[in-house]
C-alpha cells in the first residue's frame, strides 16, 4: 500500500513538471569590436530585434532586447538569436584616442536556412 501511495505521488508530480518554455534556436551572432585596428576589450553590444530601421544611438539599455559584453579578446556571443531582421548598436572606450568613447551599428539578418550564424567585425568610431 505504502508503496502504491508513493508511486502515485511521483507520477503526480512528474506529469507536473514544466519543460522549457522556448525551444533554443541554433542561431548565434558574434562580434569583435575593433577601433583604428585596435581591439576595444569590454564593449556593450545591443541587438534590437524585428527592426528594419535604425534604432540610434541614444537609446538606453532597456529599449534593446538583448546585449551582452565582448571578452578579453573584443568579441563576444549570443545565442538562440531569433530569425528576422535586426540591429546591432555598439558602444566601447579606447584608451589609446580621443574621444575615447566609440560607436558604431550594424543591420544583420539571421536566418535558419540561410544564415543562422553571423560571425563579423564591427569597427567602432565616434
Amino acid at each position: 500500500m505504502r508503496l502504491l501511495l508513493i508511486t502515485a505521488v511521483v507520477i503526480v508530480f512528474s506529469g507536473c513538471a514544466k519543460g522549457p518554455e522556448t525551444v533554443p534556436l541554433p542561431t548565434k551572432v558574434c562580434i569583435k569590436t575593433t577601433h583604428h585596428n585596435y581591439p576595444l576589450v569590454g564593449s556593450t553590444v545591443y541587438l534590437k530585434y524585428f527592426s528594419d530601421t535604425f534604432p540610434g544611438y541614444d537609446k538606453g539599455a532597456a529599449f534593446f532586447d538583448a546585449s551582452f559584453k565582448t571578452g578579453a579578446d573584443a568579441r563576444g556571443c549570443i545565442e538562440s538569436v531569433p530569425e528576422g531582421r535586426h540591429w546591432i548598436v555598439a558602444f566601447g572606450y579606447d584608451s589609446l584616442h580621443f574621444p575615447h568613447e566609440a560607436f558604431g551599428s550594424l543591420p544583420i539578418e539571421i536566418s535558419l536556412n540561410t544564415r543562422p550564424v553571423l560571425d563579423t567585425m564591427l569597427y567602432l568610431g565616434h
